[in-house]
């Protein structure tokens, strides 16, 4: 009896499928949005305008002093421990061997 309903239910199955056609077609695309305008961008000159005298008093000292830092950390820390550095690495001689010295020049017999 089992086989009986499995085979039916294939037939129906099948006789649905068949019977129920081709796919219908896919919708058309949307049409593609409009172009946006955008406004052009306006130009801005890329150089600051320069500072006032009274502005560049003010602005003198920290300017200064902001290079006596920059240097002098650069020069009393950081360029002595490069130089341990690369000695250590290296040794005294840079890590390049001496060349042995030239060959004295031939005698030449005198008259």
């Amino acid at each position: 009896m089992t086989t009986f309903r499995r085979s039916l239910a294939i037939v129906l199955v099948t006789a649905s499928v068949g019977l129920a056609g081709p796919y219908p077609p896919y919708p058309p695309y949307p049409p593609p949005p409009p172009p946006r305008y955008y406004q052009p961008v306006p130009v801005v000159d890329p150089t600051p305008p320069p500072l006032s005298p009274v502005m560049r008093a003010i602005y003198a000292p920290f300017y200064v002093a902001g290079l006596v830092i920059r240097y002098g950390v650069y020069y009393t820390i950081v360029a002595p421990i490069e130089v341990l550095s690369r000695t250590v690495a290296y040794g005294v001689d840079g890590g390049v061997e001496r060349r042995p010295p030239p060959p004295p020049p031939p005698a030449e017999d005198q008259p």
